[in-house]
């Protein structure tokens, strides 16, 4: 494809992956730098991060911050990670003011003298900042909706209205799946066509069908048995319970292994059946890929979602999906043969699925097949001719 030089895109996100935490924000990454090779432009991505007192309790997930450095070069893209004071639990409805104040003067020296747009992902707390600083040195800026920044923080009123104060500056506004862009629209009171669908893609040379018994062997887990996987924060809203629960219906000899990690570990080892249930941690991207390879089923049981990427990844990997019907995965599993929908919470539900589609399997060259459908070409002519037309005006 013949491309012009772009402008300079400078991504503000706090998610992002890091040497600290690789596999944090891989499908911002992914989209920033496929963007980037389309518009024949450069990329930098600036990194807000929470800086706690220095005598704060951390939990272990905010040691991590402690250890990144300001600078660091990440698959090739440079990356710096300000600093901006934090009080977790306490500043959640100012987090976006304290962004903004430690973050402009970096986002001020990223575009100076350049032909530049800001990229913002994770509409509060980045994307509110972001659309401020954008306003103060006049560069335009976009902002895509990714979750829970709209299912569970834009819920509460004082975030509502910094979000409905400053949505009409973006030069787009962009949300992952449909309901969301629906979400958006009203949080922002603004019409639903101002907000555009940019899903998320599938790397399909990275999540492949593989070889089952190669992968359990390099993760640890049994051949030969019935494999259910998750993969997620061990958190109540991941719903990974429902499965831990749906577990004492089904055969004893029916497996369930789960990459992530957080608070629910011992209530899932609880709920579970004693010796059928694998928590394998964090793990690394490469390791999610096989965890996929080896599995017969993914269960994804959560409350809420924006666009999972983990469900169309499953899919590439020819393996199905079992899920609820929120966010945008009722427009993924749309086909019989690639999975199906289960009622939040409904663990007997859930159970039965399981069991149907463990006793009948479907193919997996027939559900990677259908997977091709969710590549990054689309979104991205979506994302390019918008910021192509933005950065020409510019």
């Amino acid at each position: 494809m013949d491309v012009t030089v772009g402008p300079h895109i400078v991504t503000f996100t706090n998610l992002y992956p890091s040497a600290a935490r690789p596999t944090h924000g891989t499908f911002v990454a992914e989209r920033v730098r496929r963007l980037r090779d389309a518009l024949g432009a450069s990329l930098e991505v600036i990194c807000p991060i929470p800086s706690l007192p220095r005598l704060w309790p951390r939990r272990l997930a905010e040691r991590i911050f402690d250890k990144l450095p300001e600078h660091e070069v990440w698959e090739g893209v440079p990356v710096r990670h300000v600093r901006y004071r934090h009080w977790p639990g306490m500043s959640e409805t100012a987090q976006a003011e304290r962004i903004y104040r430690a973050c402009r003067a970096p986002v001020a020296a990223a575009v100076e003298g350049r032909s530049a747009i800001l990229d913002a992902h994770y509409v509060y707390p980045d994307g509110v900042a972001a659309l401020r600083i954008a306003a103060e040195v006049g560069v335009p800026c976009f902002v895509t909706a990714r979750g829970s920044d709209l299912n569970v923080l834009a819920q509460r009123p004082a975030i509502a209205r910094q979000i409905r104060e400053c949505a009409g500056t973006a030069a787009g506004l962009f949300a992952v799946s449909d309901p969301l862009c629906r979400v958006f629209a009203e949080v922002a009171g603004i019409p639903e066509s101002a907000v555009v669908l940019a899903r998320n893609g599938v790397d399909f040379d990275l999540f492949r069908i593989g070889d089952e018994d190669a992968a359990r062997d390099a993760l640890g887990l049994p051949r030969g048995v019935p494999l259910v996987v998750g993969v997620g924060r061990l958190v109540p809203g991941k719903g990974f319970h429902t499965m831990a629960r749906a577990l004492r219906l089904l055969p004893a000899e029916v497996q369930f292994a789960v990459a992530g990690s957080g608070p629910e570990a011992a209530r899932l080892r609880a709920l579970a059946p004693e010796g059928r249930l694998h928590l394998l941690g964090a793990r690394s991207r490469e390791d999610v890929v096989r965890l996929l390879q080896a599995a017969d089923l993914l269960v994804l049981p959560s409350e809420r979602e924006g666009w999972p990427n983990v469900v169309t990844e499953a899919l590439a990997c020819g393996t199905p999906v079992l899920a609820t019907p929120v966010g945008g995965i009722p427009d993924i599993l749309t086909a019989p043969h690639v999975g199906a929908l289960v009622r939040t919470g409904d663990h007997r539900a859930l159970a039965r699925e399981v069991e149907r589609f463990l006793r009948s399997p479907s193919n997996p060259d027939a559900v990677r097949a259908f997977a091709q459908r969710f590549g990054w070409e689309a979104p991205i002519d979506v994302l390019r001719a918008r910021f192509a037309a933005v950065g020409s005006a510019h």
